[in-house]
């Protein structure tokens, strides 16, 4: 028969010291190891960094040629501008104007608003609003097929 093994539940001092030893080395090799896999993502992150960083170097370099920056000797006075905005005016209602000709006619001057064309409805806006009204016309159907399937036996003619 096959020895079984047998799990010793009570260590001696010598097997604790062993196992403490065994897992202090695991563990100093896992925090070695998380250790490099810190620095690893560190860098990687820094390798996307350098672009950007180097891009706004270029930036700061570009306004800094583009405007000239104030020295000493000559100051560059800002002189601030208010501009005013003028309010929209509403436009005055047209009105009916008769005037009187000779030969006692009138004349009828008459300003007629024009009518401005609705914009037409997308597609999708048109059939959106026919599927809705198919929708409630069927749903209307189906309640009266109910109603009256619900009084059929009311309206049939009873035999006594």
């Amino acid at each position: 028969m096959s020895e079984q093994k047998k799990y010793i539940r009570n260590f001696t001092e010598e097997a604790r010291a062993k196992q403490k030893q065994h897992l202090s080395e695991i563990r100093q090799k896992a925090m070695e190891k998380k250790r490099e896999m810190k620095e690893i993502t560190l860098k990687a992150k820094l390798m996307k960094l350098e672009p950007k960083i180097e891009l706004a170097k270029k930036y700061d370099e570009y306004i800094s040629n583009r405007i000239p920056q104030p020295t000493q000797e000559k100051e560059i006075e800002v002189e601030e501008e208010i501009i005013e905005i003028p309010k929209p005016r509403s436009k005055p209602k047209k009105k009916i104007i008769y005037q009187e000709v000779e030969e006692e006619e009138e004349e009828e001057i008459v300003y007629v608003k024009k009518n401005k064309a609705k914009p037409q409805e997308s597609l999708d806006k048109t059939l959106y609003k026919s599927s809705q009204e198919i929708l409630h016309n069927r749903i209307i159907e189906e309640r009266i097929r109910a109603n009256l399937a619900g009084f059929h036996v009311a309206l049939m003619p009873r035999e006594y």
